[in-house]
């Protein structure tokens, strides 16, 4: 889950740059969020081990999320379900422990203010969109990324994809550096 969610990193990154589409690019960091918080109350459902293995959510974690907003009136009472798009709901379905042990705590407010935007503003052509955009996001999920997966790498586990010793490698860098493009999976050592 944290390779698909720095992919999406790497997209939001690259729409960034000089495209005009910093809009898109929130949308993309928004949904890497959303997966970094995800792979934090999800359990492994098939192909343990492997490369395409597969995880579900841990809904109990999203309804004890649910009914503490509720109880904070920051989700309305008449809800029923959870809503697995809402970043502060993920956000509080992640352990307290490794919120806080990632440093996770900080970005609380920076959720919550953008909690909704995948599902806001995703369709900009529509009347009730919503129209804030700009780049916060893009880097919160930058840090989150850089944070897990050296948390990752601490504990002991090692991911398949493009991380060479703990930094994000640019493309522009191999590039210049005139070697050939490396697929996300010619790495096996890293974080």
């Amino acid at each position: 889950m944290v390779e698909t969610a720095y992919r999406y990193l790497k997209a939001a990154q690259h729409m960034q740059r000089g495209f005009d589409m910093v809009d898109v690019a929130q949308i993309n960091a928004a949904i890497g969020i959303e997966i970094i918080l995800k792979s934090f109350c999800s359990k492994p459902s098939g192909n343990l081990g492997q490369i395409n293995e597969t995880y579900e959510l841990d809904n109990a974690a999203l309804k004890t999320a649910h009914g503490h907003l509720q109880n904070l009136n920051k989700v309305p009472s008449d809800r029923k379900n959870p809503d697995k798009h809402d970043l502060l709901t993920l956000f509080h379905s992640v352990p307290a422990q490794i919120r806080q042990q990632l440093r996770i705590d900080q970005y609380e407010g920076v959720i919550e203010t953008y909690r909704h935007i995948f599902t806001a503003a995703r369709y900009p052509y529509e009347r009730n969109a919503q129209k804030m955009v700009d780049d916060v996001l893009i880097e919160v999920l930058d840090e989150l990324v850089t944070r897990v997966n050296a948390w990752y790498g601490d504990l002991g586990w090692q991911n398949n994809y493009l991380y060479y010793d703990g930094a994000h490698p640019e493309l522009a860098d191999w590039e210049s550096a005139g070697e050939i493009e490396l697929s996300y999976g010619d790495l096996s050592k890293g974080y």
